[in-house]
């Protein structure tokens, strides 16, 4: 099993550079063929990249999240997921090369830097924690891939605006789709990070009495609150695409100031992680 995870570690760099490739190739000049394989390379990557995480989470028994690298790994899977998902819903690749050429960032530093784990806490293993902590990436992912999502269309819209009609206007998506495909990401954030919560809720009780003031706790909530927003504005108000992109990417800021503020100037009992 060992050397599967190695060898795995090794070819995911190798095979998110082929999509970025296939994807950029597509955008470049509009290349069906190149389309085709994009989607293949991408099934394909996320597949071998769901069993690598999947044997080394039974090889050294956690998820992979105890450390940065592995950390990163993760978070690069749960990119490439949250992609695929958006992707097919809306059916539009155009943006395939700018997301996963992010993947393939987090991916090979991982791959360059993780090592066989060490010691941590036993309380880490907890499967109600591993739920936690697999949401917690996944909602946070999703509303980065929503931010993607949200600067290409204000790419997109200021190119229309200055009648500069060049790349970006020829091979991204209308803004419309665009806008969709960021509030689908945020959709996946709110309904991941809900799921986070409750896990949080149930399995800190007994473990962190108190844990509701918790700051890390609370930003948590309140990241969650402000993209839930972001739906009901967009679903329920009817607001435009550029006036949801805007608090979309307003709540992107807040999150990540929230967590820097969290892991670097809060006390927490998260520390742990």
């Amino acid at each position: 099993m060992e050397v599967a995870v190695k060898l795995l570690n090794t070819l995911l760099p190798l095979l998110y550079a082929l999509v970025v490739v296939a994807y950029a190739i597509d955008f470049r000049i509009d290349e069906p063929a190149a389309a085709r394989t994009g989607r293949r390379l991408m099934a394909a990557t996320v597949a071998l990249h769901l069993a690598y995480v999947g044997l080394r989470t039974v090889l050294y028994r956690h998820i992979p999240l105890a450390a940065t690298a592995e950390v990163a790994t993760t978070v690069a899977l749960a990119l490439a997921l949250v992609y695929v998902v958006v992707e097919r819903r809306t059916r539009e690749h155009r943006t395939g090369a700018f997301v996963i050429a992010v993947a393939f960032v987090l991916q090979t530093a991982s791959s360059a830097f993780i090592e066989s784990p060490g010691e941590f806490p036993q309380l880490l293993r907890s499967p109600l924690f591993a739920v936690h902590t697999i949401t917690a990436v996944v909602g946070y992912t999703a509303f980065a891939l929503s931010a993607i999502y949200g600067v290409l269309f204000l790419l997109l819209y200021h190119e229309l605006k200055t009648k500069r009609f060049g790349l970006i206007y020829d091979r991204l998506p209308a803004l419309e789709v665009l806008a969709r495909m960021s509030v689908g990401a945020v959709g996946i954030g709110v309904a991941s990070l809900a799921v986070t919560i409750a896990c949080g809720v149930v399995w800190a009780r007994s473990e962190f009495p108190g844990f509701a003031s918790d700051p890390k706790f609370l930003l948590t909530v309140a990241t969650w609150l402000v993209y839930l927003a972001v739906l009901g504005l967009h679903h329920v108000l009817h607001w435009s695409g550029r006036r949801t992109i805007g608090f979309s990417l307003i709540g992107f800021v807040l999150l990540v100031f929230s967590l820097l503020a969290a892991n670097l100037w809060l006390e927490s009992f998260h520390a742990f992680a």
